[in-house]
């Protein structure tokens, strides 16, 4: 069998194209360690001024969020198993689908229980000047 030099070209060819292929698959295979954020924490204080989400990925099997702090300009990763980190991502995944802006999940909600606490110690207070007969 002789080998002429359009033949070796198309085999050389062929074998750099196994080679690639080959090197891809291995690519998206999970490599530990390679997460943004090795430690998260549970929650914190403060505003915040942006809000990231990270999916998993072939370098990170879990998701990370990162929020910006207003006042320091610090980012801080959130721990997305904690109840700060599962409303973000909530938020996150709804403002996305519905094609909003990411601020909406910035703000915090307001105590509303503070006035009926209030009116509920009022209402303590007249009744110790004013006990029922």
């Amino acid at each position: 069998m002789k080998c002429s030099l359009p033949s070796i070209c198309q085999l050389a060819f062929l074998s750099l194209c196994c080679a690639l292929i080959a090197v891809r698959e291995s690519d998206s295979t999970f490599v530990p360690g390679r997460c943004r954020c090795p430690i998260s924490q549970d929650g914190i204080k403060g505003q915040l001024k942006g809000l990231t989400v990270y999916q998993k990925s072939p370098t990170c099997n879990k998701i990370t969020v990162i929020v910006t702090l207003k006042s320091k300009n610090e980012q801080v990763c959130l721990n997305p198993e904690a109840l700060m980190g599962k409303q973000l991502i909530r938020c996150w995944n709804r403002v996305h689908s519905m094609g909003h802006d990411v601020t909406l999940c910035l703000r915090r909600r307001r105590n509303r229980r503070k006035g009926g606490q209030r009116r509920r110690f009022v209402l303590k207070l007249s009744m110790i000047h004013h006990p029922a007969k």
